[in-house]
């Protein structure tokens, strides 16, 4: 099969490669739809970590082509989307068949499981990719409205979010902060927490292109909307003060940058909520201000730990998607194209 194959250095060339493995419990779906991550994007130029070349893409969907031993072949010809974390069929979880609990998952593309008969799967910048069947989700026609279900995937992050900041606050918070709250995710994130009763965000920033694109975004929701510069702690503080938020604010953390996270913290002081999501850019190690902890082993769930406390701050990490987040992505753009069709 033809593959975009990406090399340390920044080189990435079109290349024929071999087919995915497979293992018993695979699938085989045939890239169709595939967008662009950012976080693909920034390592197409920064390869780290021990990676001397891999294939990237992990928002995708596409057909299932072939089956493993142990999958039945009804499924194949079905329209899917991926979930690139996938499990590593070894660990408590998954041999309870909590796959989407896994607690040393695989990334397409970027890391592979802890499973000892796994390799470093390519993502779907390829003719095919080979994922846990668990990993694909049925459409269930969403592709037959105007528009890519391959964005299926980093909806389902914002789903999530969501679920996840209302369960731990006990409603939707009429008020959010959100650092990086201009950025690639965020566009998401706005619009569907607007229309889930978010009445005023604060959207902390640093490119002003990024903030301008994205006042052009909001314009049309019913919320209010801040923009403040991260730089400008004057203004950050005064929206804490106007907004009544001197518990602290309930915060999203998008930017994983190392200078911002003593901010976050003291924004959230100091009773509020941090939901950590974004991961420091480059393979960074950044450490969360008052623990042992850097973002990235937190965020990924590498320790098992998914609470910390920051001086009376609740710091909650919130990855990926679970299989009720899935559930709820394709009922949310089944209905908002039902709606646009009508």
């Amino acid at each position: 099969m033809k593959a975009w194959i990406t090399y340390k250095g920044g080189k990435t060339v079109l290349e024929e490669v071999p087919l995915p493995k497979m293992l018993p419990d695979d699938v085989l779906v045939e890239s169709l739809w595939i967008s662009i991550c950012a976080s693909d994007a920034n390592k197409f130029v920064d390869l780290t970590g021990d990676l001397k070349k891999t294939v990237f893409g992990h928002e995708f969907a596409g057909r299932i082509v072939g089956v493993g031993e142990n999958v039945n072949k009804a499924l194949i010809g079905q329209t899917v989307v991926g979930e690139e974390h996938y499990p590593c069929l070894q660990c408590s979880s998954c041999l309870e068949g909590k796959f989407d609990r896994c607690q040393k998952e695989g990334f397409l593309g970027w890391y592979k499981s802890g499973n000892p008969k796994d390799w470093l799967r390519n993502g779907a910048f390829a003719e095919f990719v080979s994922i846990h069947q668990c990993c694909a989700k049925p459409t269930q026609g969403i592709e037959k409205f105007n528009f890519f279900p391959s964005f299926a995937e980093p909806l389902g992050n914002t789903v999530k979010m969501e679920r996840i900041v209302s369960e731990k606050s006990g409603r939707v918070p009429e008020t959010l902060a959100i650092w990086g709250g201009c950025g690639a995710q965020a566009l998401y994130m706005v619009p569907y927490f607007a229309s889930k009763g978010v009445k005023n965000f604060v959207l902390i920033y640093r490119g002003k292109s990024a903030m301008m694109y994205m006042k052009s975004c909001v314009i049309d929701l019913d919320a209010n909307f801040y923009f403040v510069n991260s730089d400008d702690q004057q203004q950050l503080n005064r929206l804490k003060e106007e907004l009544g938020q001197e518990d602290g604010f309930v915060s999203i953390e998008l930017t994983g940058q190392k200078k911002l996270q003593k901010m976050v913290i003291e924004y959230a002081s100091p009773r509020g909520k941090i939901f950590y999501y974004g991961l420091p850019a480059g393979g960074k190690k950044v450490m969360i201000p008052g623990t042992n902890m850097d973002i990235h082993t937190f965020v990924t769930g590498r320790t098992g730990i998914e609470e910390l406390n920051l001086n009376s701050v609740k710091g909650i990490r919130v990855m990926g998607r679970d299989n009720e987040s899935w559930e709820e992505t394709v009922e949310a753009l089944k209905t908002d194209g039902q709606l646009r069709k009508e």
